[in-house]
């Protein structure tokens, strides 16, 4: 430079750029003060790292300050010439140290300008994240929504079919079933509701049963009650008449023997009306402790000369040491005498009839099996049915009678048979309850 534009150019440069740099790097400062307080991790090592270069930046600009001022002092003296040799070497010293400056300058910046390029790309990479997160979770939320939606569906819908069906059944509609094919609560009880519904069919068929069976029993008796009076005067009638007949000579042969036929005929119609009246007025049963054997055992004693006429083998499979019953001795040997008599008209060229005993559960079982012709299935749903009977003059109370005491002692009976091949009856009596032994009278008192 010329000297007047050195005299003007030197105060400015020694005033003005030491306030600038000076101002600079103390705004760096606090600019780096308040990013340390929140940065952490990586961030916080990065401006440590910052802090130190800031402080060896004003170190430097310290040391080049000094030289500069010496260079700019020694120029403002008028002795100082442009060929003098010592102040080309302090400004080849100064303009090294100023490139020093702006390489730590440009590094810094640098540095400065990566970092925030990586938080950029991190803060885009973070932003993408984000949307895809918040893309998974959407989809996430409308699975789950839907899930929950289906999972309702499948819970409310047993639940739903199964409030159907107590509407149904409680409308009247007993033959309603719920099908849920859960095995959960709600399927344990969709099947209990369905044993109801079933029980409930089975107490309205008994109730209504009994209900036909004591109206037929309230008519029974009175036409019985009815007709025997008349039976009875006429069979006597027919007596005296057959007496009176058989003492005139030369009566008759033909109208004796019709008086004969009528007189059986009356007794035939007195053994009805008996059984009428015994199954119309079935009386309670004296129950008692029995040995099921030996009921059997007496009453096959007294048919066996009745069955051995009809050329029936009597065959006994009793099994000894039963646990006694809890019945009444007649009407228990009513019911064998009447299944004993239906297996010796099934078999009227005769055959085989097997009485055994055996023990059950909770019980003991009686069957009678006979090797007769059997029974159609067509007649075997219905042969308990009162005055349904597959002979010709049978009354069809037989059965009935027999299902009606063996139900009052608490027991069951249920019917196998094979045509061609014979019928079992099996009869289930429950085991009579242990009797209370009282202690004696004189432990008692002395207790």
């Amino acid at each position: 430079m010329d000297p007047a534009a050195r005299r003007v150019f030197l105060p400015v440069a020694r005033a003005h750029f030491p306030a600038v740099v000076k101002e600079k790097l103390a705004e760096a400062r606090a600019v780096l003060a308040r990013a340390r307080s929140v940065a952490s991790g990586a961030d916080a090592r990065f401006l440590s790292e910052v802090s130190a270069r800031i402080d060896a930046l004003d170190a430097r600009w310290t040391a080049y300050d000094q030289a500069a001022g010496a260079l700019f002092g020694a120029l403002e003296r008028a002795d100082a010439g442009a060929d003098d040799p010592a102040l080309a070497d302090r400004v080849e010293a100064v303009r090294r140290l100023e490139k020093g400056l702006s390489l730590d300058v440009k590094l810094l910046q640098v540095a400065l300008e990566s970092q925030i390029s990586d938080r950029v790309r991190a803060a885009e990479s973070a932003e993408g994240r984000t949307v895809v997160l918040i893309l998974l979770y959407s989809l996430g939320a409308l699975a789950i929504g839907v899930g929950a939606a289906l999972l309702a569906q499948r819970l409310l819908a047993p639940i739903e079919t199964l409030t159907a069906g107590v509407k149904a059944v409680a409308a009247g509609d007993l033959s309603r079933k719920v099908e849920v094919a859960s095995r959960d609560e709600i399927g344990l009880l969709a099947h209990e509701f369905n044993a109801m519904a079933a029980s409930l069919v089975r107490q309205r068929d008994e109730l209504s049963r009994a209900e036909r069976l004591a109206a037929v029993g309230r008519i029974s008796a009175q036409i019985t009650h009815e007709i025997r009076n008349p039976l009875n005067a006429i069979g006597l009638n027919s007596e005296l008449l057959a007496e009176e007949l058989a003492a005139i000579p030369g009566a008759s042969r033909e109208a004796l023997q019709l008086l004969a036929a009528i007189s059986r005929e009356v007794d035939r119609l007195n053994g009805v009306a008996e059984e009428y009246l015994r199954f119309a007025r079935l009386p309670r049963p004296a129950l008692a402790r029995h040995d099921l054997n030996d009921v059997l055992a007496g009453l096959l004693d007294f048919l066996a000369p009745e069955l051995t006429a009809a050329h029936i083998d009597l065959r006994r499979e009793l099994e000894p040491g039963l646990p006694p019953v809890r019945a009444d001795e007649g009407q228990l040997r009513a019911v064998f005498l009447n299944l004993l008599r239906n297996s010796r008209e099934a078999m009227p060229r005769g055959g085989a009839v097997t009485v055994r005993t055996h023990r059950a559960n909770g019980g003991v079982d009686a069957e009678v099996s006979d090797t007769g012709g059997g029974i159609p299935p067509g007649d075997l749903s219905r042969i308990f049915e009162p005055f349904y009977s597959t002979k010709e003059r049978g009354t069809g109370l037989g059965l009935a009678f027999t299902r009606q005491v063996v139900e009052e002692h608490g027991g069951t009976i249920r019917c196998e048979s094979v045509v061609g091949r014979g019928t079992t009856f099996v009869i289930r009596l429950p085991a009579a309850p242990e009797e209370r032994t009282e202690e004696p009278l004189e432990a008692a008192s002395a207790t």
